[in-house]
């Protein structure tokens, strides 16, 4: 969560890596980069809301407005205070995150996801550090992830998974690969 100026900008630079490598260019194109923005419009949103203060707190309610209509036009919904330093959307277009989910850091998603509750509302999911969820995967209930997880494009998750460093998949999922985890860990 961000709760000062210096976490704001180390969520900035570790989105960026995230996004571009360590290499990469420093700001977002003119073109070409609107989930890069939309994340940039995120972490401001977090940063205001959770300061304390009158000009916080307007700030807040614009960036607010401004994270809810760039993520209607990219089919986003990535609420604040749920994901961890680190955060790289790989496309938009429908990714839907529930407000009461816990993301660590690092967290690699691609578009068609959803991450939702089950039948109540504290029924939701906690994701470990470095996960990584492909295309069109669902995953939902009071399950837990752990640390260095890939998860295979269009798999539907409703159990834990504790094991770090494995590979799920499938309808429902379950271990597919028990020896590599996320492929885009640093290291691996």
């Amino acid at each position: 969560m961000i709760t000062s100026k210096a976490d704001y900008r180390r969520y900035l630079e570790s989105d960026r890596r995230a996004i571009v490598g360590p290499h990469g260019r420093k700001h977002p194109r003119l073109f070409h980069d609107e989930v890069w923005k939309y994340e940039i419009i995120l972490r401001k949103h977090e940063y205001h809301h959770n300061m304390p203060g009158l000009l916080h707190r307007l700030l807040g309610q614009w960036y607010g407005l401004r994270h809810h209509l760039m993520g209607l036009r990219l089919g986003l919904f990535v609420p604040i205070n749920v994901c961890d330093e680190g955060l790289h959307i790989n496309h938009s277009g429908l990714l839907i995150i529930n407000d009461g989910a816990h993301i660590g850091k690092n967290f690699n998603v691609h578009q068609g996801v959803n991450i939702g509750q089950n039948l109540h509302a504290d029924e939701v999911p906690i994701i470990g550090d470095n996960v990584f969820v492909g295309p069109g995967a669902k995953i939902f209930g009071k399950i837990t992830i752990a640390d260095n997880v890939a998860v295979a494009a269009g798999s539907v998750v409703t159990k834990s998974v504790l094991t770090p460093n494995v590979t799920i998949g499938g309808v429902p999922a379950t271990v597919i690969n028990n020896k590599r985890g996320n492929p885009f860990v640093e290291g691996e």
